[in-house]
């Protein structure tokens, strides 16, 4: 059953409720009235015949009997048994009664004629509640069919409001913030899987590479250029640990956070020099963290790399470790155009990037592993700068 049909249905069943019972009862006050009216009008008809004695007479009750249409009028001693199906009687003095009888067909008529105008407005009541019903249920039900209708296409596009208030644009808000993040848990399985097939396949010739240049560099003479190359396969083997491990358990230890950074800086020091960047260092004494440190690696290289990037003519990069608000921050801050403002939002989204020969990885996989560490990640960007930083719990 659809949702106007029960909208509709629960209108009326409450106004039918309704109605009985108040039919009910005014039916019964009304009957019940009719029967005092006569009960009134017989007395009444006593007090003025109590005034006037000469009137007690066949001739006057015969009169009265047809005038009110009654089945016998008569007056008799104050508790006399009388036949009748409704019997009235009001006093005429010490030792004497007038006494009224009606024919329960009689009084029956009066009392639904009472009861006619009553019915009259109860039938145009439910007339009335009626339409409202089908037009109320239809407002409440239309933006909800058309929020159903679109729900069905799902997870294709995006659910776009239908009116009917507030609280059914909380839900269509709701149901798109639901939908993203859908989205990009599937966009993240995927990434995952490539992922980490590609990591498998480059570790082996990673280990064999590095196995032969440590070799050369024991036989060799220039052993600074191969001591490159090795930070070089280290770094790749980081990026494919990284990869593959993603789904393991994290192993953290306590660590000083402006170490972990230094290890980072120093592995890529050749390759910001060459790219025209002066790293600006700014640490505060802080408490050490607890992090898995190759998976840290990584998030530090990734921020270093995406700032020096947005330098290409190079420039200062400041990387600072501070404390704020009870936590760690790790930033870095380049001198760059900034992020452009129709990925702000999306920045830390899979395979969203600015660079043209980028995909997009990068902070998405950062953000994941800050937040498997208890830690947040943002940025703050204006023209001429962009910080990026990451805050982790200590201790």
């Amino acid at each position: 059953m659809g949702i106007r049909r029960r909208i509709l249905l629960s209108f009326l069943a409450l106004f039918l409720v309704a109605f009985v019972l108040s039919s009910g009862i005014s039916a019964v006050q009304i009957a019940n009235a009719v029967e005092h009216r006569l009960q009134a009008q017989t007395q009444d008809l006593a007090r003025f015949l109590s005034v006037k004695p000469g009137m007690l007479n066949p001739a006057v009750f015969d009169f009265i009997k047809q005038a009110y249409g009654a089945e016998s009028v008569r007056e008799d001693a104050p508790g006399t048994d009388v036949d009748g199906d409704y019997v009235f009687r009001a006093s005429l003095g010490p030792a004497h009664e007038l006494i009224m009888t009606y024919r329960a067909e009689v009084v029956l008529t009066e009392k639904r004629r009472a009861v006619l105008p009553v019915a009259l407005v109860a039938a145009a009541g439910l007339a009335l509640v009626l339409v409202i019903g089908l037009a109320t249920a239809a407002a409440l039900a239309r933006p909800i069919e058309r929020l159903a209708a679109q729900a069905k296409a799902l997870p294709s596009g995006e659910v776009t409001r239908v009116g009917g208030g507030a609280e059914l644009d909380h839900l269509v808000e709701a149901m798109n913030r639901m939908l993203a993040e859908v989205r990009r848990a599937e966009r993240l399985g995927v990434m995952g899987q490539m992922a980490a097939g590609v990591a498998h396949e480059i570790r082996n010739p990673l280990s064999s590479m590095k196995m032969t240049v440590q070799m050369l560099r024991e036989s060799g003479k220039d052993a600074e250029s191969f001591d490159l190359i090795l930070r070089e396969i280290e770094r790749l083997e980081l990026i494919a640990a990284e990869l593959t491990g993603a789904s393991q358990p994290l192993r953290k230890e306590a660590v000083k956070l402006d170490s972990v950074v230094n290890d980072v800086l120093e592995l890529m020091r050749r390759r910001l020099e060459h790219l025209g960047i002066r790293v600006e260092k700014a640490y505060a004494p802080v408490p050490d963290v607890q992090v898995d440190v190759a998976r840290f690696k990584r998030c530090v290289m990734n921020l270093v790399l995406n700032g020096a990037q947005a330098m290409p003519s190079g420039g200062p990069l400041r990387v600072g470790v501070a404390p704020r608000d009870g936590r760690i921050r790790f930033s870095v801050t380049d001198a760059g155009a900034g992020v452009p403002a129709e990925i702000g939002s999306k920045v830390f989204e899979p395979f969203v990037t600015t660079k043209q020969d980028g995909v997009g990885l990068g902070l998405a996989l950062t953000k994941r592993i800050v937040e498997d560490h208890g830690g947040s990640i943002g940025y703050d960007s204006a023209p001429g700068g962009t910080t990026f930083w990451i805050e982790l719990p200590h201790g």
